[in-house]
């Protein structure tokens, strides 16, 4: 297996340690973390897979937003219970729109198979109104959109 592997002009290095290829690239205007399982890779245009699926969540942040609230909207009057409490420091109450605008990409996983490529990717947000957790977003080779649970 190459220890490094190049992804457009950013170098990805493998991993022993988790087994996969790792590097940053750029989604939503933040340097993130991405991970390539290659495993069953066999001879796919890895580069293309990557940044076809790269550029698929760059376009469909909306897409993603709204699969994450519709699971997940409560969240908001937590956070509002929260900062009435002072258990949560704010200027005020916070709306669904304050939710959704302090969300970004920690990281992406991509399990590279050709057509059945699928992909994965955390949310974070700042500040931490998912107090300490990541939302785990699943991405099937068809694009449908999944909230898989918080991490951490």
């Amino acid at each position: 297996m190459e220890k490094k592997m190049m992804i457009g002009a950013t170098e990805f290095t493998f991993d022993k340690g988790c087994g996969e290829y790792v590097g940053k690239l750029q989604v939503w205007g933040r340097e993130t973390d991405v991970f390539l399982d290659t495993e069953h890779a066999e001879g796919d245009d890895i580069d293309k897979i990557v940044t076809e699926k790269i550029n698929w969540i760059e376009r469909n942040k909306e897409k993603i937003m709204k699969a994450f609230m519709e699971e997940n909207d409560h969240y908001v009057d937590v956070v509002n219970e929260m900062i009435a409490c002072g258990d949560f420091k704010a200027d005020g109450p916070i709306s669904a729109d304050d939710f959704v605008n302090a969300l970004f990409v920690d990281n992406v996983t991509i399990w590279v198979k050709g057509v059945d490529t699928d992909f994965a990717l955390d949310l974070d947000a700042k500040p931490d109104y998912l107090l300490g957790h990541l939302a785990f977003m699943e991405i099937d080779n068809q694009y449908h959109v999944e909230f898989g649970g918080l991490n951490g």
